[in-house]
C-alpha cells in the first residue's frame, strides 16, 4: 500500500523525536523507503528516500511527489524544503534503526490494505472492513447509506459513552440516524454531499472526520470517525478517503434493495400523483383495494430543503405510520396513510399530526397539508391535489400553524376555482363596484358592514354587537347599501351571490397581504 508523508510521520513519531517540513502531497503516491546510495542527482516522483544530511547533493533535479527522511542538519535543506516533503530528524539515530521502524509502518498499512481486500473478496462485509480498521484510527467508527440510516456502527467499549450511545443508538433495531442528530449534520454548511475528500468538523459532540460515500457518482452514504479516543492526525484524513473507496467496492457488490412489494406500490402511487395509468398500476394496486381508508399529507420544508436528506425523512414517516407509503414529489415528501392506524390513538387526524409533527419535526421549518379521507386507492392524485390545496391555503391564512386540513380551506378553494379565468372584478356588478369605490375614499367600509350583516344572517342585534356601532347606524348604513347595490337582499340567490364575491375579495386581499 503506498503512503503520503503525513502518514509516515505520525506513525514514525510516535517512535522518535522528527520534524516534517517542505511540501506536503496528501495523495497516496509513495512506495516504500530506500536508501538514497547517491551519486544519482535526481530524486524521482513518487520515490521515498532515506539518507543522512551530508549525502544531500547540491541543487539536485526533484520531481513533484518526491519525498525524503534527513538525519542531521545540512545548508542545502532549504532547497529540499521548497521542492519535496522532508521528514527531518536532528537527534543522534542510527540509519538502519529509522529505516527498521519505517519497515514496520509500511508492513502494518500493507497487512490493513491486504486485510480489507481480502474481506472484499470474500465476504464483502462492511462492519468486518470497520472492525479490522478500528487498529489504523483507535476510535469508533460509523457507516451510514444516503438516507442517513445506520449501515455499520463500531464498538464503544472502553469509553464512557452510556448516555451519547442511548441518545445516538436509540433506533438500533430500525437502524435510524435520531432527527437531532441529522439536524446537527444538516446544520454544517461545509458538510456538502458533493466533496469527495475528508471534513473535519465539530459535531456527535466530539471531533468528527466525515468522508462521503458515491456510486456512480451518486452520493450513497458517509464514512465517520469520531475522535473520542485520540485527536484527530492530519494523515487520517487519506487514511479515511482510502477505507471509504473500499466500503464503495462493498457496497456496490452487495447493494441492499428494497422489498418489491413497497417499492412497487410506492413507484405506483407515484405514477397516480403525477396524472399516469397503466395496466401495471392496475395489478400492484389491486390488493389493496380492500376497504382500506387512507389519507394523502404533503409535507413541505421551508429551510435546508437542499440538503435535506428526503429519502431519510420518508422512511421516518413511513415508521411512524404503519401501512404508509411516503416519496418525494416537487421538493416535498407525500406519503398515503392508512387512517386504521390513526383511529387506534383515539385522536383526531390534526391532533396525531400535530403531536407527531411536532415531535418529529420540530427542530425544522415545516408545513402539512392533509386530504380529506378516501377508500378507492385509482384516485390518489385528487387527494394529493387536496393535500396541495390544504398546505397552499394553509400557508397563507393560517402561517405559523404547520398543520392545515383541506376542509378547513375548503370553501376557499371553491371559491378561488369558481372565479375560473376571469379577474374578480369581472363578477362585480354596478352597484357593488359602487360600494367599492365608496370604501376607497371613505372611513366607514361598505363592504366590511356588508359582509358582517350577510355573516350574521341580516340580524341587526349580532351586526352591531361585531361592529361596534349602534342600531341606527347600522340601519342607515344598510339602507344606504341596498340602494347602491339595488339588489333585494331577501333574494337568497342575491345573497349566496353577494357572499361569493365578499368572500373571494377577502381571500384576494388576504393573498395580497393587505387588511379584510
Amino acid at each position: 500500500m503506498k503512503l503520503n508523508i503525513e502518514i509516515v510521520f505520525d506513525a514514525l513519531s510516535r517512535k522518535i523525536p522528527a520534524q516534517l517540513r517542505g511540501v506536503r502531497e496528501k495523495s497516496l503516491h509513495l512506495g516504500r523507503p530506500e536508501y538514497y546510495l547517491g551519486p544519482e542527482r535526481v530524486f524521482r516522483a513518487g520515490r521515498f528516500y532515506v539518507l543522512r544530511s551530508e549525502q544531500l547533493p547540491q541543487r539536485p533535479v526533484i520531481e513533484k511527489g518526491a519525498a525524503i527522511l534527513c538525519i542531521g542538519q545540512s545548508m542545502y535543506l532549504p532547497y529540499y524544503l521548497e521542492h519535496c516533503g522532508v521528514i527531518q530528524i536532528t537527534g543522534k539515530t542510527e540509519l538502519p534503526l529509522v529505516f527498521n521502524l519505517l519497515t514496520e509502518i509500511y508492513n502494518r498499512y500493507d497487512a490493513w490494505s491486504e486485510e480489507l481486500q481480502n474481506i472484499l473478496n470474500a465476504s464483502g462485509q462492511i462492519w468486518e472492513m470497520v472492525l479490522c480498521s478500528q487498529k489504523i484510527f483507535d476510535n469508533p467508527i460509523l457507516v451510514l447509506d444516503a438516507n442517513f440510516h445506520f449501515l455499520v456502527h463500531s464498538d464503544y467499549d472502553g469509553i464512557d459513552l452510556a448516555e451519547w450511545e442511548k441518545r445516538l443508538l436509540r433506533h438500533p433495531s430500525e437502524g435510524d440516524l435520531p432527527l437531532p442528530l441529522l439536524n446537527a449534520f444538516l446544520e454544517h454548511g461545509e458538510l456538502s454531499t458533493e466533496k469527495t475528500e475528508a471534513m473535519l468538523i465539530n459535531i456527535l459532540d466530539s471531533s468528527t472526520l466525515c468522508v462521503n460515500l458515491f456510486q456512480d457518482k451518486v452520493y450513497s452514504g458517509c464514512l465517520i470517525v469520531d475522535y473520542r479516543r485520540r485527536a484527530h492526525l492530519p494523515s487520517d484524513d487519506m487514511l479515511a478517503v482510502y477505507l471509504a473507496r473500499m466500503i464503495e467496492l462493498a457496497l456496490r457488490k452487495y447493494t441492499s434493495t428494497e422489498a418489491g412489494g413497497r417499492s412497487s406500490l410506492r413507484a405506483v402511487l407515484q405514477g397516480l400523483v403525477n396524472g399516469l395509468d397503466s395496466m401495471e398500476q392496475k395489478w400492484v394496486l389491486e390488493g389493496r383495494q380492500s376497504g382500506a381508508e387512507y389519507i394523502c399529507t404533503k409535507t413541505q420544508f421551508s429551510r435546508r430543503l437542499a440538503q435535506l436528506p428526503v429519502g431519510y425523512m420518508c422512511s421516518v414517516v413511513e415508521k411512524a405510520f404503519p401501512n404508509s407509503t411516503a416519496f418525494e414529489q416537487e421538493g416535498a415528501i407525500v406519503c398515503f396513510i392508512e387512517t386504521g392506524a390513526l383511529a387506534e390513538t383515539g385522536k383526531s387526524c390534526f391532533q396525531v399530526f400535530q403531536e407527531y409533527a411536532a415531535h418529529v419535526f420540530a427542530s425544522l421549518n415545516f408545513d402539512i397539508g392533509i386530504s380529506d379521507p378516501f377508500q378507492d386507492i385509482f384516485s390518489a392524485q385528487l387527494y394529493y391535489l387536496q393535500a396541495c390545496s390544504a398546505l397552499e391555503n394553509g400557508r397563507i391564512f393560517a402561517p405559523g400553524q404547520h398543520v392545515y386540513l383541506f376542509q378547513d380551506y375548503a370553501l376557499t378553494e371553491l371559491i378561488v376555482n369558481a372565479l375560473g379565468r376571469f379577474p374578480i372584478e369581472m363578477y362585480y356588478s354596478d352597484g357593488f363596484r359602487s360600494l367599492i369605490e365608496h370604501d376607497a375614499s371613505s372611513s366607514v367600509s361598505y363592504i366590511e358592514t356588508l359582509r358582517t350583516y350577510l355573516d350574521k344572517n341580516m340580524s341587526v342585534t349580532k351586526t352591531t354587537a361585531s361592529l361596534y356601532i349602534n342600531r341606527s347606524t347600522l340601519l342607515e348604513r344598510i339602507a344606504r347599501i341596498k340602494r347602491e347595490l339595488g339588489v333585494d337582499l331577501q333574494d337568497a340567490g342575491e345573497r349566496l351571490r353577494l357572499q361569493i364575491l365578499l368572500k373571494a375579495l377577502q381571500i384576494q386581499e388576504t393573498m395580497q397581504g393587505r387588511p379584510t
